[in-house]
């Protein structure tokens, strides 16, 4: 049976959690707002989906979506394997996991929000070719840092991954973007993306039934 002391406890940390969860997403909310006054855009087009708002069919951006997905898996999978590794003997194989998460985060950030595509060179006036050797550069220290842990797994997923990925990039840069093109240059994406899941998530899943976890 529930005791008192019990129920109070569970409600004190409930409480806690959730407090500090409702903060964020009021500020989320309350950013989103001023947003919307100071520039004088609808709140809806914050809040209702895209497909919505613009008045178009629900497969819009049906791919692209899958995308979305299979990078929020991955970064989930990557983010909570790191919290399960954080008090276990191998600190790397945390911090591995971490920054894996971290970066796939940020992948997916800029795939949603299209921050290369856009943002980034049309408000921040930062080219779309600086973008990429950016990121390609956080990459590399991404895999010269963490080198040991990567070609001790399925290392060649990893790179079969990769490939797609500048094969889209190439396919962005050089490719008219028009009918096929736009084809080839998501479907390398999106490739790519569920090679990605399938290295972390076999990678995580192998850190997950060492005894020492």
């Amino acid at each position: 049976m529930l005791s008192t002391e019990n129920i109070i406890t569970q409600v004190k940390r409930s409480v806690q959690l959730l407090s500090a969860t409702y903060i964020v997403l009021f500020g989320l909310l309350f950013t989103v707002t001023m947003i919307s006054g100071y520039y004088n855009i609808p709140i809806s087009s914050f809040t209702r989906d895209p497909t919505v708002v613009l008045g178009g069919p629900s497969y819009i951006g049906f791919i692209s979506n899958i995308g979305i997905l299979f990078w929020a898996f991955t970064a989930a999978i990557c983010l909570f394997s790191s919290v399960i590794h954080k008090h276990s003997n191998n600190q790397t194989t945390s911090k591995f996991l971490l920054y894996s998460g971290l970066l796939t985060l940020w992948l997916l950030l800029d795939d949603m929000f299209m921050l290369h595509d856009s943002l980034l060179p049309n408000h921040l006036m930062i080219p779309e070719k600086l973008v990429y050797l950016g990121y390609v550069t956080i990459v590399l220290a991404y895999l010269v840092k963490f080198r040991t842990e990567i070609l001790n797994h399925e290392y060649a997923t990893l790179f079969i991954a990769f490939s797609f990925f500048a094969l889209s990039v190439l396919a962005d840069l050089l490719l008219e973007q028009q009918g096929f093109e736009f084809l080839l240059e998501d479907g390398l994406k999106l490739f790519g993306i569920v090679t990605w899941f399938i290295f972390f998530f076999r990678t995580c899943r192998v850190y997950l039934q060492r005894e020492d976890v």
